[in-house]
């Protein structure tokens, strides 16, 4: 045997049409492998992130540690309910009077973040805890004023006496992310209290 022998003859080569073929199924699998991609990465979220809904009474100053919990905050004249998931373990409230009286109820949970807004506390949160938002009690003239702010609240409830709204934080810490898109279902739960 020759080492410089062609290895193929003139008339070895593939032909035109199988070619083709390998060329169409290239071009097939590339769209294929392709479009799995594409689905994984549009797919929807599954996760369930809910846990059952078990009521019990908690007062404002009691920190939670089961997976779903009904709170009042306010005096009885003011107090309402809203249920809490497994995303909550650990939350509490920072009840704040303001000078015109409205009761705001700061729902905060405890972070591990090392920035200073977070390690020291502020008028809507304790240090070492970020609140994700608030739900305050006003008079209806109370009310009417605040519709009037740049970052007025939303009506959660109202009976004749007075008018509940309810406001998603403005900042949190990174790792809060998934907390804060559970506040509408937080908030969805919302009932006055009798």
């Amino acid at each position: 045997m020759e080492l410089n022998q062609p290895i193929h003859n003139e008339g070895e080569h593939a032909s035109i049409s199988l070619k083709i073929v390998l060329l169409i199924f290239a071009v097939v699998l590339v769209a294929a492998l392709g479009y799995l991609v594409w689905q994984q990465n549009h797919a929807a979220d599954t996760t369930d992130n809910s846990a059952p809904s078990v009521k019990k009474t908690a007062t404002t100053t009691k920190t939670d540690t089961t997976a779903a919990t009904a709170v009042a905050c306010g005096n009885q004249a003011y107090a309402f309910s809203l249920t809490f998931g497994n995303l909550w373990t650990g939350y509490k409230i920072k009840e704040v009077t303001s000078s015109d009286a409205i009761i705001t109820c700061y729902f905060e949970l405890p972070t591990t973040s090392s920035d200073a807004v977070w390690t020291t506390a502020a008028i809507d949160h304790d240090a070492k805890y970020a609140s994700l938002f608030a739900v305050s009690v006003y008079t209806p003239t109370q009310w009417t004023a605040a519709q009037a702010e740049a970052n007025k609240p939303t009506k959660l409830g109202e009976n004749t006496n007075y008018v509940w709204g309810w406001s998603p934080a403005q900042a949190y810490p990174d790792n809060f992310a998934t907390a804060s898109a559970d506040v509408k279902n937080v908030v969805a739960t919302f009932a006055i209290a009798n």
